[in-house]
C-alpha cells in the first residue's frame, strides 16, 4: 500500500556550505577541517545491525574524511557480514567523494547518491569555502560513471524542493547561482543524469524489478513531459514542464 521501510541512516560530518563537512584538507583561511560525528566503533555497529536485519544502510557523507571513515569501516565490516554489499549501501551526498576514493567505493558495492543540485545552490559558497580545485570538482558523477560506481541523484527535501528536472540541469550544465563553470569534465549528458533519477535510482533501492524503466512487467509509475528532453537545448531542462503524473497506470496529476 506505497509504504516501505527504507533502511537505516548514520550520519558521520556536517555540510560543507556552513564549513561542517569532515575534510581531508583544511577549509580555505583556515586549519578548520570539520568533523567527524560518529566513532569507526559505532559506524561498524551499524553496520552490523543493517546486516543482521538485512536493510540497506544509508550514510550521510559530505566531506572526503567522513567518505574515507564510511569506505574504512564498510571494508572491514564486509570481511564479517558480506551480506553488507548484496544490501547496496548508499553514500549520501559524497559532495567531496575524492577521484582517488572512487574505485574503492566501487570495489566494496557501494552506492553514491550526489547532491548535485549543489553545483548551482551553493556552488559560489563552496568556491569561498573550499577554493577553486576542490570546489569544482564537488559532485563527481561523470568520474563515477567512467569508473562504474553506481550513483543517483537526490535533492534533500525539504533543503530544497524535489525537482528532477533541475537536478537534470544541474548535472548536465554544474553552473552556480553566478553563472561561474564548475569542471566541466564532471558534466553528464542528459541521458545519463535521466537515468540518474530513474532507472539508477530504483535499482539503488532494490527496486529495478518493478520500476525505473518502461519495460512490460513493470509498473507503470511515469511523467509526461512537454519537451523531450533528449533533444531541449540543456539550459532549458529546467523549464520542461510537467504535464501528467501517472502512478501505478492512474493520472494522479494534470496540469492546469
Amino acid at each position: 500500500h506505497h509504504f516501505r521501510l527504507g533502511g537505516l541512516k548514520i550520519f558521520l560530518d556536517g555540510s560543507p556550505q556552513v564549513r561542517t563537512a569532515w575534510l581531508r584538507r583544511p577549509y580555505e583561511g583556515s586549519e578548520d577541517r570539520g568533523y567527524g560525528t560518529m566513532t569507526d566503533e559505532a559506524v561498524k555497529e551499524a553496520m552490523e545491525t543493517a546486516a543482521e536485519h538485512r536493510v540497506q544502510l544509508l550514510a550521510h557523507c559530505n566531506g572526503d574524511a567522513a567518505a574515507a571513515q564510511f569506505l574504512t569501516c564498510l571494508a572491514s565490516a564486509e570481511e564479517e557480514w558480506p551480506q553488507l554489499r548484496e544490501l547496496r549501501p548508499v553514500m549520501i551526498h559524497a559532495q567531496l567523494l575524492g577521484l582517488d576514493q572512487i574505485e574503492t567505493a566501487r570495489d566494496l558495492g557501494a552506492v553514491a547518491s550526489f547532491f548535485v543540485a549543489h553545483t548551482y545552490h551553493w556552488g559560489d559558497v563552496h568556491l569561498r569555502n573550499l577554493g577553486e580545485e576542490r570546489a569544482s570538482r564537488i559532485s563527481p558523477a561523470a568520474s563515477a560513471l567512467k569508473a562504474g560506481l553506481p550513483f543517483t541523484f537526490h535533492q534533500d527535501a525539504p533543503v530544497i524542493q524535489p525537482d528532477m528536472l533541475e537536478t537534470v540541469w544541474c548535472a548536465v550544465n554544474r553552473r552556480t547561482k553566478a553563472g561561474r563553470a564548475l569542471m566541466p569534465e564532471e558534466r553528464l549528458p542528459v541521458e545519463e543524469a535521466l537515468r540518474a533519477v530513474t532507472r539508477y535510482a530504483a535499482w539503488q533501492y532494490g527496486e529495478e524489478g518493478d520500476k525505473g524503466t518502461l519495460s512490460p512487467g513493470k509498473r507503470a509509475d511515469l511523467v509526461i513531459l512537454g519537451k523531450d528532453p533528449r533533444t531541449a537545448d540543456p539550459e532549458e531542462l529546467r523549464d520542461i514542464p510537467v504535464l501528467a503524473t501517472v502512478k501505478d497506470g492512474e493520472t494522479v496529476y494534470t496540469r492546469e
